[in-house]
């Protein structure tokens, strides 16, 4: 049993990349903070091999703004931190053809309204040319009628980044604990005062609970939400696949597609990572199965965007990594009615690393102000329920008069 008058005063669950920048950033403001992971730092979805997109392209217009935040500060922590982040800020290409049975004023205004509408909300973004696209990659298909070009986006190396802001934040002060699995939530005249780990031992909390343990946080949060607190959320398992260069050519950008589940990223090595398309399966033991079909259909994506990869040949292909979904595929953040002093963030929806480091510092801002920022609005997982509530009162209204 801990003794409670040695409190942190902050206790993060979660070991991933918005813990680790977290505990950073909450350190940074003198608050005493105690992280606690179930296995070892970078261990879910923000570990594994290969580099993440830090991507602003094609986002949901919800997550812009504070991608642009994110993305500011991937640069600012690439430089002050002692080795960096893993950060490259490469630029990112969405890149655009005709697909069959598709306008071509309708794709063209689909470019010009996304990148303006991009740029309104922080996202430098800019409409090329066919010749200005092939100009920056030679590579892609014949095709090709242009894309949308986003200096500001990049890549980084995931378990690499997460791995630094922990070692960062023990710097600074934080308790990291690893191997220590949280199960329960201790509450007491309506405030979290401590959470239970596996092993039956207490951990006390001072002033705020913050809950961003992504695959398994539902699981902890369910005692304590009431039912317009959830939002529909399920498990999948992105795969990645690695293939080699053997024609030495090279991929300058981050590249997506607007009509093709993908993106391709270059590595440092040379090799080629394919990802973004169909998944694997998942079990509920927590295994995953292999998928020649998934397999298939994102190397087929790929050469399609990219012929000479054609040439390549298969290295690796790995899909260990759990990623929680949200119906609209973006993140469910708020606090517990019941419970005030416990925030959460969850259901990433795999794409949830670029736009870390703009949700911590919101959430740094709200622990500190005592005040949620307006921005994370839009996150509240209030979004899947207002609707009925506001449908039920409509009826009502016209039913009273």
């Amino acid at each position: 049993m801990s003794d409670h008058s040695n409190a942190s005063e902050i206790v993060i669950v979660g070991g991933g990349i918005y813990g680790t920048s977290l505990a950073y950033q909450l350190a940074g403001t003198g608050k005493t903070v105690t992280l606690l992971e179930a296995g070892e730092i970078a261990d879910g979805a923000s570990g594994g091999p290969g580099e993440r997109g830090v991507r602003a392209n094609g986002r949901d217009l919800r997550e812009l703004p504070i991608c642009a935040v994110s993305q500011r500060l991937w640069g600012e922590y690439q430089q002050s931190i002692e080795g960096g982040v893993g950060f490259r800020r490469v630029g990112g290409l969405k890149v655009f053809d005709i697909p069959y049975g598709h306008r071509e004023h309708e794709v063209r205004g689909r470019m010009a309204t996304t990148a303006a509408t991009q740029a309104s909300l922080g996202t430098p973004s800019q409409v090329l040319t066919r010749e200005e696209t092939l100009a920056r990659e030679p590579e892609l298909a014949a095709g090709t009628i242009g894309a949308i070009y986003c200096p500001n986006d990049g890549v980084g190396d995931h378990g690499f980044a997460t791995r630094q802001f922990a070692k960062e934040a023990a710097k600074a002060g934080v308790v990291i604990r690893t191997g220590a699995r949280v199960t329960g939530i201790v509450q007491s005249r309506g405030v979290a005062t401590a959470v239970t780990l596996a092993d039956g031992e207490t951990i006390p909390v001072g002033e705020k609970l913050i809950v961003v343990a992504n695959a398994g946080a539902e699981a902890l949060l369910k005692p304590v939400l009431k039912p317009y607190e959830f939002g529909p959320v399920w498990n999948l398992m992105p795969q990645m696949l690695y293939v080699t260069n053997p024609l030495n050519k090279t991929v300058n950008h981050l590249l997506s597609h607007a009509h093709r589940r993908l993106a391709i990223k270059q590595l440092p090595d040379s090799v080629l990572m394919l990802s973004g398309g169909a998944h694997v399966a998942y079990t509920q033991e927590g295994l995953w199965k292999g998928s020649l079909s998934a397999m298939t259909q994102n190397v087929t994506d790929a050469i399609q965007t990219m012929p000479f990869i054609d040439s390549s040949s298969f290295l690796k292909a790995d899909a260990s990594r759990v990623e929680t979904v949200t119906a609209d595929l973006i993140p469910l953040i708020d606090q517990v009615e019941a419970l005030p002093n416990v925030i959460f963030g969850y259901g990433w929806s795999g794409h949830g690393f670029a736009i870390s480091l703009g949700f911590t510092k919101l959430l740094t801002d709200w622990v500190i102000s005592g005040v949620k920022p307006e921005a994370l609005e839009p996150f509240s997982p209030s979004r899947f329920h207002a609707p009925a509530r506001f449908l039920a009162d409509a009826t009502l209204g016209r039913a009273a008069a």
